[in-house]
């Protein structure tokens, strides 16, 4: 069951005791007393093993050992623990080979020690690295208990104990190893046995120094711990954890542990639900995991403590419930990024990517969202938009990922409109349709719905293209059922639509507009089409009277290619016969005027049919860009422009 969290932990210091910590403590240097034995053991040994000779060639395989441990150490200092693996391997395989064999051909070597140099290579290298590991989890475990401050002192004192360990471990072992010297010949034989030993102590003391440098290099002055050796960086800090402050599986939504010290502390909550790591210290050294959002992530953790982060890609990561109110977020990458229900408030997006982005639930009360991408984000009416500043957006990416199809195109939102567009809400329904939607048929049915049953309060807020569908988003009454007014809409779009294709007529009487449109006609006779153009009646007349076009069969044309614009082969068609019919007419017979006409006929729909508007103003740019360079494209961009 849930236990009792307190919501305000601000300031407050958790982890593990003093004692805990030097109990570890203690274990860490057992484990450095084990490492340093087993060095100055089989530092005795190999040195014995090289210098007198038990069998023949014997002594190959131990000299390849050092060869190769120093080898490891080198690598592994300068190019981490992965390429020492990889190298190390490669040369033992060289050695064991082609090196006996050049050896055993020049007549150094006179027996078959191929197998022999590499198991003994292979076990003296192993025991080296295991050394090398159990040092390493010793100093992490260090680094996760003590203050940083105070690491270079537990680093000394791991050196001055290995070294010092691993040389008195070697000189007590010579004794022993050296009783029956008399029966075997020395490798070379102006040695001496003392020598000899001097030789086995100076190794046992170089492999413990070789040891605890290399570990400590990797540990504090290479890439962090967790980017080569995972495990031993999860190790430690679970081992560091122990005893200390636990909030395992709790639900720590909301709780604010603002400027706390969270060192050493077990911090696998089930839920991080705007949860407050603001100024937070030791988060790096706290047992964490990635059950709710990538907690575990070094970058992830410094958004979290400093609200910024030298790192602008967070692409594709969990940033689920993130309390990042106030954060510095500008020009940063959110590509992909789940934000679900992250706390933006006050927050600086300037510039940032949110380009399919799981922006649900998240708040942006306040926020800066001045040129932001938004490309297929995805809001719902939990997003809160109150307040924001943005004066303008981009739509969409292009190839090389930088954001373009700004809007509005030619001046700065006003304050509140990107509220106004953006901000979903709850009563609303979204109609989707398959290509060849009767645009048409849906405005008339939304007009009949609202003369038949005014209380639905229907209003369309706005459409947009979702691959091959369209979604047509409409409001309504709150006290009316989605369901219900979604039912209706397709029910009356459907029926007509199939009254559109054969009864227009029967259509403008079912709305009580064929009176009203008529009027409309013989007003809109007496108005100039553009600079070019004029209607008379229901006809469109260039001014020198050479040719006219009815109207209606032009407007239809048009929106029939607006419509169809993403069929290319179906379009091309439709383009070159509607500018083959204005030149066969006599209406237009110039590129230019042709231009001119096309825009007005756009303008004249998008005033009289506020969807087709609508459609004109949000899909535009990607009308134009599936629409061939030409002559309807240009006049297409123009409308837009002049409708934004």
């Amino acid at each position: 069951m849930q236990q009792s969290v307190i919501n305000d932990l601000h300031s407050i210091v958790t982890g593990n005791s003093i004692i805990v910590k030097i109990l570890l403590i203690t274990k860490c240097i057992l484990l450095n007393i084990v490492a340093a034995i087993l060095m100055g053991t089989i530092g005795a040994m190999i040195c014995k093993n090289i210098f007198v000779v038990e069998s023949p060639d014997d002594w190959i395989g131990n000299l390849f050992a050092v060869i190769t441990i120093i080898f490891w150490t080198l690598i592994t200092l300068s190019k981490g623990y992965v390429q020492s693996f990889l190298s190390t391997g490669l040369l033992i395989l060289f050695s064991s080979t082609v090196i006996v064999t050049i050896l055993k051909f020049i007549g150094i070597l006179k027996s078959d020690v191929n197998l022999g140099v590499l198991l003994g290579t292979i076990i003296w290298t192993s025991i080296f690295i295991i050394c090398c590991l159990i040092t390493m989890l010793s100093l992490t475990i260090s680094d996760v208990l003590i203050n940083s401050k105070y690491q270079k002192f537990v680093d000394l004192l791991y050196i001055l104990i290995i070294i010092l360990l691993a040389s008195f471990t070697a000189a007590q072992l010579n004794y022993s190893l050296y009783e029956d010297i008399h029966k075997f010949k020395l490798t070379i034989p102006t040695l001496s046995v003392s020598q000899i030993k001097t030789f086995g102590v100076l190794l046992s003391a170089f492999l413990g120094f070789g040891i605890v440098i290399s570990s400590v290099r990797i540990t504090h002055f290479q890439a962090p711990p967790w980017q080569n050796l995972d495990f031993l960086r999860n190790w430690a800090i679970a081992i560091g954890s122990w005893g200390g402050t636990s909030f395992y599986n709790l639900d720590l939504s909301s709780v604010n542990f603002e400027n706390a010290q969270l060192a050493n502390t077990d911090l696998r909550a089930r839920k991080l639900y705007r949860t407050c790591f603001q100024g937070v210290t030791g988060l790096e050294r706290a047992r964490v995991d990635s059950r709710y959002l990538d907690l575990k992530l070094p970058k992830i953790q410094k958004l979290l403590t400093h609200a910024c982060s030298e790192d602008p890609d967070f692409s594709n990561l969990n940033l689920r419930g993130a309390y990042l109110q106030r954060a510095d977020l500008r020009r940063m990458k959110f590509i992909d990024t789940n934000l679900i229900g992250a706390d933006l408030r006050d927050a600086d997006l300037r510039g940032s990517i949110l380009a399919n982005a799981q922006v649900i639930d998240v708040d942006f009360t306040n926020a800066n969202l001045t040129g932001i991408c938004i490309q297929n984000w995805n809001v719902n009416s939990q997003t809160r938009f109150t307040n924001v500043q943005c004066d303008y957006i981009y739509r969409k990416l292009d190839e090389k990922g930088e954001p373009i199809d700004r809007y509005p195109l030619d001046r700065n939102f006003e304050p509140r409109e990107f509220e106004s567009l953006y901000q979903e809400v709850g009563n609303i329904v979204e109609l989707v349709f398959k290509e060849g939607v009767n645009w048409r048929a849906f405005a008339f049915s939304l007009q009949k719905l609202e003369l038949e049953d005014e209380s639905l309060g229907l209003q369309l807020k706005g459409i947009e293209k979702k691959g091959d569908l369209w979604v047509a988003k409409v409001t309504h009454n709150e006290n009316i059922s989605s369901q219900e007014v979604e039912q209706r809409l397709y029910d009356s779009y459907d029926d007509l639509r199939q009254l559109l294709a054969t009864k227009e007529q029967q259509i403008n009487s079912l709305l009580g507009i064929a009176s009203s449109q008529a009027e409309a006609i013989k007003e809109f006779s007496k108005r100039p089409l553009g600079n070019s153009f004029v209607i008379n009646g229901s006809t469109i007349t260039n001014l020198t009277g050479s040719g006219q076009i009815e109207y209606n069969e032009a407007a239809e044309q048009v929106r029939s290619i607006v419509a169809n614009s993403d069929a290319p082969m179906q379009v091309s068609n439709k383009v070159q016969h509607f500018l083959a019919q204005l030149t066969g007419k006599s209406v237009a017979t110039t590129t230019a005027t042709q231009a001119e006409l096309i825009k007005q006929l756009l303008l004249h729909e998008a005033e009289k049919d506020k969807i087709f508007k609508q459609l004109l103003i949000l899909q535009g740019q990607q009308i134009i860009d599936n629409l061939a360079e030409g002559t309807i494209a240009s006049a297409i961009k123009e409308a837009i422009a002049q409708l934004q």
